[in-house]
This record gives structure tokens, C-alpha cells and sequence, in this order.
């Protein structure tokens, strides 16, 4: 496997940096979130504004991103949040990060901010500046569209912000195609606050057998055979993630009128089996046999004729299920919406949640909202809202700060119903239906996450099974927090090393699901040829999140910040197999967890864990 280049692009100069991604960076970062977050804690000042020249926005392909490795597409975006001042961080599919390795890229790195709207030009790896005044004002679908007829090449693939980017919103994002967006922390109102428009990358065509040997395509194979055995995966090639919804609601860890209720009756009617009856085509990523994604198209009603992607689980959840809409055909809708104007469909969902809950409680009243009635499941002021959010204009520049910033704004009491962690919307999960998970919305480095966590073995592993891979029977049992923090290390180690490697977690985690990194490994190492097992994989996840905590610290992160809203330790569930439960004894346990990765009682990494990961605090630029 021939190794990329890592190229800096310094916006400011107009000036190109070229260096090697190296075998020795590979065997300690691997790629993608790993060597990113090790970039940005050599380069970073703590005083950087996110929002300032000064901050560094990172393209960081998977190391297996582009080769034979299948569901090997993911693209790690990171850079200093707008939205909580710490660690950001998101990351992207479909086939942008596999083109960028085409052109020999491994890692993109962009500094300074341009004097007016640029465009990045990358063609067979050589990096041009171009002028992008054109494209400012437009949303990403016509961005992409003006970009092929302005180049005359429909063989490009399109990394781009829309308005609310451009508007500097502080949870907008970037899109790739009508599918595929780097969506939480704000990366798209970095890439806003530098006037870098787009990153355009023209597709080369490449060889079967560039980078496969025989064994690396034997693996390869071997890995498909893995996904397509398991009994997840004909639900999740034929629903996508949303199949998922109909189980959350049984279980009752939804998210229903902002955490109003666990379950929703009507939850049904954005089920994957409903959303699967708008579906034209399936869309799969580079090289993943899942084809989780679609396209839609709705017929009748007054969004006939409309057609746009099939939203994911989250977005189903957040901009349906929170708000208490429950049309299939309004959430296609809107989705789509927040994606050609740039936004993050979790946070948007969320911060309107916030303001239905307020109105419902006669906190806020139409006066508050320029007239807006904001009854649940109103798409109609969701439609608006939308619009006024990523443009900062009405009550949407209010909700344009989130749902920590809106409360502050609001106050009255709203701070109290904004369900947020370290300043970023929780994902649309209770967390007193899985405790686990509820651990890691605390603990996670960047701000409320279950990507960071990926806790499913607490609902799918047998007591039994608990007890031979974590040592503790109560890792299995999601209403208690006992047995928790060995099972959240152990999965934030695997998210961690899976987003280095670039493999998508859908068919790692959600489909095949082993938590031990085997499967990966002996992937990784047939593809590089390189000396990768399991416990090295274990390591790189661990450093990585060695990297995050001290980049948080840096950034004035504490202890106090790892907690979960006051509501959820203090209410009850109501309804469901959970009734009765509230999450309990979480400090407790956050110490516990703080001891098992070598943090003092304040969160602090001690120089015993430094020196095990080699991490030199004098190395920082």
C-alpha cells in the first residue's frame, strides 16, 4: 500500500505545504481522527478563536479510506468548535475522502482565511486557490451543480458549505452530494469564517488493482462475507438505520417532545419500514455492500413530486420524534432542507424542540417568536424556523446559538429544558433507558455524542457474555450504571481505533458488532502490509483519546463539564420497561472511569498515562 501526502493550504498566503504521511505516524496514529487530533494538539494554540484565521480546519482520511478495505469511506473533519469552544470534530461518507486518496492525499490541512470566497481546485493532487464569489449565497445542491457546469466536468466530487457556513452558524455543516454531511460541532461555519466555499477534487479513475495483493483482496472479501452473514444485515441494506426506531420505541429510550416521554405511539409512522415506501434507489458508500442510504421522493401532498434523500436515524428522531411530528413525508422534507443550506439535523432538531417545549409550558409566547405558532409538530414554523436559523434572522437568530445559547438568551427558566453536554444538543436517545450510553453523553470529549461511545453491546450482550469480555455481569443490564465504565472504555477505545482506520461503523458495530478490533486488524494489516493487531489498534483508539482530553483541558474543559442535565437525574421515566428510572450515582461512576484511563480525580491525565502513550506536553508548537 503506497502511503498519501499530507498537504497545507494557508489561505491567507495562498501558499501550498507538502510533506510524507509516514509508516512511523501511520503505527502510532493510524489516520483519520487519530492523526488529526495529534495535528491539532502540536498546532493548536489554546487561545485560538474557533471562529478566527488563526483555528485549523483537518481533512483526515482514514488510513483504509480508498483502498479494498470495504465501508472504508470515512473523511474525519476537525478543528476548534464554534459551537462549544472545544474539541470538534465530525465525520463524513460516500466517496469524497476516497477521491482525496486517489490524489494522492492522505491529510488536508487549511489555515488562515482567504480575502474573499475561494474554492480548493484539487486535480491529481496539485492544490489551487480559485475564486468562488460565484458560488457565494448558494445552497450546497446548487453549488455542486454550478461547480460541474463551471468546470465542465461532471467527474468531480464536492465538499461544500451552504448558507448557514457561510452565515457562521455555529452547528452548520459541510455536505458532500444530497447524502453524506459532516454535521455536528459546526466544522461548516470554520470552514465559513476562512471564505473556503467549497473543496472540489477532480475523480480519477483507478485501477482494480491499484494497492490489492492477493491476500489484501482475499480480506477484503472475507470482511464483506462478515457483514453480509450477519442476521442485522438484510434490515439494514433494505431499511437503513432507521429500522432501528421500532425497537427504540419497545425499549423506550426516545426522545419524544424533548424528552417529554420515552415512547411515542405514533412512532411508527416514521418507522423504516414506512420511510422504505418513499424510496426510488438505494446509495451505498465507496465500497460498502450496506447501501444503508437512499433516495426519495414523495408523491401526494403538498410536498409531491419532491425529491432528496431518505433521512438517518438521528434526523428521523431529532426533526421528527423531538418535535413531536410524526409526517414521513415533512421530515423528508425538512431534511433535505437543512442539508442544501448547510445545517446539522441534530442540533437544528433539537434547538427546535427547545422552543416547542418552551411555548408548551407558556415560557415563551407568540410575541417571543415574531408570531410563529409553535405547537408540536407544526412543519410549517419548522419550515421557517429552518430558514431563519441559517440565515440569523427573527426568532431563528435566537435558536442560531443552540440550545445553550437560546436559553441564555431566553432564560425564564429554559435552562432547564436545553438538553445539552459541554454546549452541544444531546442525540435522541433517554439516557435513563440505557445508562451506559447516558455515561457517554457525559464523558464525551465533544460535548453530547453516542458516536463517541457506540454503547450497544449494553443492549445486545447476555449477562454471561458481559462477564467473559468485560468482567462484570451488570455491563449487560442498561438501567444500571453499575459495570458501566469498563464497558464505556472498552467502547470508546473501538470507536476511536474504527474512525483511524476510516471504516464506517454501521457494518463494524451496528451489523457485525464483536468489540474486539480482530476483525479490523487482521483487515488493516492485509491492506498495508504493515504489523497491525488488535492490541495496536486498542492503543491508537486509547492515545486518541488520551490526545482529546488534554486538546479539551487546553481549551478550559474540567471536570464539572462531564455531567449529564440535572432533569434526568432528578424525573423519573414514566412510561415503558424503564418506569421509574432516573440516572443516578453518575459522579460516582465518572470517577471511576476517570481511574480506569489514568485520570487524577479531576480528569487530568497523569504523567504515568502520558509517558505509557508517549505523549511529550513539551512537543506543542
Amino acid at each position: 500500500m503506497v502511503l498519501g501526502r499530507i498537504v497545507e493550504v494557508n489561505l491567507t498566503s495562498g501558499e501550498v505545504y507538502t510533506s510524507e504521511f509516514t509508516a512511523q505516524l501511520v503505527m502510532q496514529y493510524l489516520g483519520g481522527r487519530g492523526f488529526a487530533d495529534w495535528l491539532l494538539f502540536q498546532r493548536l494554540d489554546r487561545n485560538a478563536d474557533p471562529l478566527g484565521p488563526e483555528n485549523i480546519l483537518v481533512f483526515s482520511n482514514g488510513l483504509l479510506a480508498g483502498t479494498a478495505a470495504p465501508g472504508a469511506s470515512r473523511l474525519h473533519v476537525g478543528a476548534r468548535s464554534p459551537q462549544t469552544g472545544l474539541l470538534g470534530y465530525a465525520n463524513i461518507g460516500g466517496n469524497f475522502g476516497a477521491v482525496l486518496r486517489f490524489s494522492g492525499i492522505q491529510c488536508l490541512v487549511v489555515h488562515g482565511r482567504a480575502k474573499g470566497p475561494v474554492y480548493l481546485w484539487i486535480d491529481d493532487g496539485k492544490v489551487e486557490v480559485v475564486d468562488a464569489g460565484f458560488l457565494w449565497g448558494c445552497d450546497t445542491w446548487e453549488t455542486g451543480n454550478l461547480l460541474r457546469q463551471h468546470l465542465n466536468n461532471k467527474n468531480i466530487a464536492v465538499m461544500t458549505i451552504g448558507p448557514a457556513g457561510e452565515n457562521l452558524v455555529p452547528f452548520s455543516s459541510i455536505m458532500h452530494g444530497h447524502h453524506d454531511t459532516a454535521a455536528r460541532t459546526g466544522m461548516g461555519a470554520v470552514m465559513g469564517s476562512k471564505n473556503l466555499k467549497a473543496i472540489v477534487v477532480r475523480h480519477r479513475k483507478v485501477t482494480k488493482t491499484n494497492d490489492i495483493d492477493s491476500s489484501a483482496l482475499e480480506s477484503a472479501k472475507k470482511y464483506i462475507r462478515q457483514i453480509k452473514d450477519s442476521p442485522r444485515f438484510e434490515r439494514y441494506s433494505t431499511y437503513g438505520v432507521p429500522q432501528s426506531l421500532s425497537a427504540c420505541n419497545e425499549m423506550g429510550v426516545l426522545c419524544t417532545r424533548n424528552y417529554s416521554t420515552a415512547r411515542s405511539k405514533d412512532s411508527e409512522k416514521l418507522s423504516g419500514e414506512k420511510l422504505h415506501e418513499y424510496v426510488t434507489r438505494p446509495v451505498s458508500c465507496y465500497r460498502c455492500p450496506v447501501h444503508c442510504k437512499a433516495e426519495a421522493k414523495i408523491n401526494g401532498g403538498k410536498f409531491s413530486g419532491y425529491e432528496g434523500s431518505r433521512p438517518e436515524f438521528e434526523t428521523v428522531l431529532s426533526m421528527g420524534v423531538k418535535c413531536g411530528l410524526n409526517d414521513p413525508k415533512a421530515v423528508i422534507y425538512l431534511n433535505n432542507l437543512c442539508n442544501k443550506l448547510g445545517m446539522d439535523t441534530a442540533s437544528t432538531g433539537s434547538v427546535i424542540a427547545f422552543a416547542m417545549d418552551l411555548y408548551d409550558r407558556g415560557i415563551i409566547t407568540r410575541e417571543d417568536s415574531g408570531g410563529l405558532d409553535l405547537t408540536w409538530g407544526n412543519d410549517e414554523t419548522m419550515q421557517v424556523l429552518i430558514q431563519q436559523i441559517a440565515k440569523r434572522e427573527g426568532f431563528g437568530d435566537i435558536l442560531s446559538g443552540g440550545v445553550l445559547g437560546a436559553a441564555k438568551r431566553i432564560g425564564r427558566g429554559s435552562e432547564r429544558y436545553a438538553f445539552h453536554v459541554k454546549g452541544l444538543e444531546m442525540p435522541a436517545f433517554d439516557p435513563r433507558g440505557l445508562m451506559g450510553l447516558g455515561l457517554g453523553f457525559a464523558i464525551a470529549l465533544r460535548g453530547a455524542d453516542f458516536n463517541n461511545a457506540y454503547t450497544l453491546p449494553e443492549s445486545r450482550w447476555s449477562p454471561e457474555r458481559a462477564e467473559m469480555e468485560l468482567g462484570v455481569r451488570e455491563a449487560a443490564d442498561r438501567f444500571t450504571l453499575a459495570g458501566k465504565d469498563v464497558l464505556l472504555k472498552r467502547c470508546m477505545i473501538v470507536c476511536a481505533a474504527i474512525d483511524c482506520l476510516g471504516i464506517c461503523k454501521i457494518p463494524a458495530l451496528s451489523i457485525i458488532g464483536d468489540y474486539d478490533l480482530k476483525k479490523e486488524a487482521a483487515l488493516a494489516a492485509a491492506i498495508t502490509g504493515l504489523p497491525l493487531d488488535s492490541k495496536t489498534l486498542s492503543q491508537v483508539g486509547e492515545r486518541t483519546i488520551q490526545l482529546e482530553k488534554l486538546l479539551n483541558l487546553n481549551f478550559g474543559a474540567n471536570a464539572d463539564d462531564d455531567r449529564l442535565p440535572a432533569m434526568f437525574g432528578e424525573e423519573a421515566t414514566e412510561k415503558g420497561p424503564g418506569k421509574g428510572k432516573k440516572v443516578t450515582d453518575l459522579a460516582s461512576m465518572i470517577k471511576s472511569f476517570y481511574r480506569l484511563m489514568g485520570w487524577n480525580d479531576n480528569g487530568i491525565p497523569t504523567e504515568q498515562t502520558l509517558r505509557r502513550f508517549k505523549i511529550n506536553l513539551s512537543d506543542r508548537d
